[in-house]
């Protein structure tokens, strides 16, 4: 439990004063209260979920030290966690940790109980996390609190819950670098008439990618599960999604059975599919006048075997080392979540506490997850 100190306020409007105890759930505000209540977090540990060793079982410590602030940076309760496939992958392939102890975890939702200095206005104001900044272990969530900066987090909306506001984070960042940096494409344009296809439309980044790509006007073909088909079109906004599992040939026939033209393309699933996205994009059906664009998630092919395609790089890290494109980032998509445009992916949770998050990887990496997020929800 967070720690929160007896204060007296007075209010400015009288002259009289009001003490009370504070400590109830940041989230709720008191605002028939005049009286101003300043809370002052004082919790020095916390539970975290750790990896001491590539090849020790994961270590729920319950004193662990909290990160301090630096300028612009604001700490936060998390309250919901989404998991990731990496967070599992990168323990047993042993890769992608640069120290230990080392803490995973790249988003969640939860409400602000710090700021540095002397600041107070995010102070219980509830937030969605995307953490980028992978070898700052400050920023990972798979902790009680997290650090970010504040620049770079989400109001999250009061029609989203915390468990759905875990399933944005990551997953809206890729997608928005992917279409705003890696395809130069702009939120204030509209690019109907071109098309966007995705392997792997039923993951995390491609149901993110479908949303925001309607947004620009683009056709999106999505290629996924037949079990997500309804799910896609009726509730992410996919307009065409064709089985993954028919052979290429299929899958070329149905795309270009409209003569339609492709200029962008991104694989999240493999390395051999992001072979087919670009022998799909160069295939002489695509009537496309220039260029096609691709993006490998997974694995990002260095060369095209297609002249007519031209591979692009992807940065994530770019939303937290260039500042201003992030927060721009955050304020444009911040009016799509609120207005509907952009929504929560479907969610699988696991109720409990932070121990819980090892045995829901555990679950993720046995059985996968397909048109939905896996979210711990935190009952502490």
């Amino acid at each position: 439990m967070a720690s929160y100190i007896k204060v007296t306020t007075t209010s400015n409007n009288s002259d009289w004063s009001v003490e009370r105890n504070v400590y109830q759930d940041a989230k709720n505000k008191v605002s028939e209260i005049h009286e101003k209540e300043i809370l002052e977090f004082s919790q020095t540990i916390q539970s975290a979920v750790v990896v001491t060793d590539f090849t020790e079982p994961l270590s729920h410590e319950t004193e662990y030290p909290i990160s301090t602030l630096n300028a612009d940076e604001i700490l936060i309760k998390n309250k919901a966690i989404g998991l990731n496939p990496v967070d599992w992958k990168c323990k047993k392939f042993k890769f992608g940790m640069y120290h230990f102890p080392w803490i995973n975890g790249r988003e969640s939702s939860g409400y602000v109980v710090k700021q540095h200095g002397e600041e107070k206005d995010l102070i219980d104001e509830r937030v969605i996390v995307a953490s980028t900044s992978y070898r700052d272990n400050r920023t990972s969530t798979f902790q009680e609190y997290t650090v970010m900066n504040k620049r770079l987090v989400w109001k999250l909306p009061s029609h989203i819950t915390f468990e759905d506001g875990a399933t944005i984070g990551v997953g809206l960042v890729t997608a928005g670098v992917v279409l705003l940096k890696s395809f130069q494409l702009d939120f204030t344009k509209r690019y109907r008439g071109e098309s966007l296809l995705i392997w792997g439309g039923s993951t995390v980044v491609g149901m993110y990618l479908t949303q925001l790509a309607k947004i620009l006007g683009l056709t999106v073909i999505s290629i996924a599960s037949k079990k997500n088909r309804d799910y896609l079109i009726n509730e992410i906004g996919a307009d065409i999604v064709i089985d993954r599992n028919n052979d290429l040939d299929t899958i070329l026939k149905k795309i270009y059975a409209d003569k339609r033209s492709i200029a962008f393309g991104v694989d999240c699933f493999s390395k051999e599919t992001s072979l087919s996205v670009i022998d799909i994009l160069g295939d002489k059906k695509n009537r496309i006048a220039k260029p096609a664009q691709f993006v490998g998630i997974v694995s990002h092919p260095k060369t095209s075997n297609q002249p007519n395609v031209i591979i692009k790089e992807i940065a994530i890290k770019q939303f937290h080392e260039d500042l201003d494109f992030g927060e721009s980032f955050v304020k444009a998509t911040s009016k799509f979540l609120e207005t509907g445009l952009v929504k929560p992916i479907r969610t699988k949770v696991f109720e409990g506490d932070l121990g819980t998050v090892s045995k829901a990887l555990d679950v993720l990496q046995k059985q996968g997850a397909s048109g939905s997020k896996y979210v711990v929800s935190l009952k502490n």
